[in-house]
């Protein structure tokens, strides 16, 4: 993990407002991507959240080339950098996983904008917005 500074982006794309205990709505939404025929990286931005990871958040997977309506700001700041070196969605849970059982980088986290990027290599990065 590290620490860099994000510039702001717009990405664009299919949204949900849901929790991470609703875990089949985030699967259908991931279910849709391939009918969005998006090229190149794509990205998962976790916004608009009601409290923390245990509330309510808006979900939008897409990318900045996407024709969806809906988009979403990822916020120019401060973020904490999670490598990936797979995208397998189990990589990934274990990472979230992680993240969600460690005191010191909740206490860093602001709970605006994170996100999910996936490369076209197979790998991938999750970003936590920070202090």
């Amino acid at each position: 993990m590290k620490e860099l500074t994000q510039k702001e982006k717009c990405i664009k794309g299919l949204k949900i407002r849901t929790d991470n205990q609703s875990i089949n709505e985030i699967i259908g939404l991931w279910q849709k991507v391939p009918e969005m025929e998006l090229s190149g990286e794509i990205f998962a931005v976790y916004s608009n959240y009601e409290s923390d990871h245990t509330g309510k958040y808006d979900l939008l997977i897409g990318n900045s080339e996407s024709t969806e309506e809906n988009q979403v700001i990822i916020n120019k700041g401060k973020y904490l950098v999670f490598e990936l070196p797979s995208a397998l969605p189990e990589k990934i849970g274990e990472v979230w996983q992680k993240i969600w059982s460690d005191e010191s980088i909740y206490e860093k986290r602001l709970f605006t904008t994170d996100f999910e990027h996936y490369l076209t290599d197979g790998s991938g990065k999750i970003y936590l917005a920070i202090k």
